[in-house]
């Protein structure tokens, strides 16, 4: 089976794929973008390396997820991280740039890189490929942080701050 990286969500230049098409050229491995609009796609550099998946449906995403070597989240800038997340809920082991709220986010349950520096990327990616026994270990350790967060607690939480201020 051939070995990709899978991105979701948009292409704004703060998501920072440029670092990711960079990185994936220099270690020649497939990068499936599943986005479902791609307003910037023409401002990335080109790449044989690179696949727009568009659009996908749930089902489909989780297959692609379940596939891919890793998740790749380059971005510099997040409100939250969701994507790596959910990448992590369903044994998708995840790349986070080391920048914005990520690593509070998903803890030791990612490996993080210099948003800077595709060459940091590439080694990161290669860590992967080439230690299978590190991948599982990424992968029940995403699954673990993934639990820690649902939407049923974070409104439970809110309700709970409502409470204390109508008291």
């Amino acid at each position: 089976m051939k070995e990709y990286l899978i991105y979701v969500g948009n292409l704004y230049p703060h998501k920072n794929i440029p670092v990711l098409i960079a990185a994936a050229e220099k270690q020649k491995i497939d990068v499936n973008i599943v986005c479902a609009r791609s307003v910037f796609a023409d401002r990335l550099p080109k790449s044989k390396y690179v696949h727009f998946l568009g659009q996908v449906s749930d089902s489909q995403l989780v297959k692609i997820l379940r596939g891919a070597t890793a998740f790749v989240f380059p971005s510099l800038i997040e409100g939250f991280g969701l994507p790596g997340l959910e990448a992590m809920s369903v044994g998708c082991p995840v790349i986070a740039a080391r920048a914005s709220c990520l690593p509070e986010i998903y803890g030791d349950a990612a490996i993080y890189f210099n948003p800077h520096s595709p060459q940091d990327l590439a080694d990161k990616i290669k860590y992967l490929l080439k230690n299978p026994r590190a991948r599982q270990e990424y992968i029940k350790r995403g699954i673990a942080q993934a639990q820690k967060y649902s939407w049923g607690k974070m409104a439970r939480e809110t309700w709970q701050i409502y409470q204390k201020k109508l008291q």
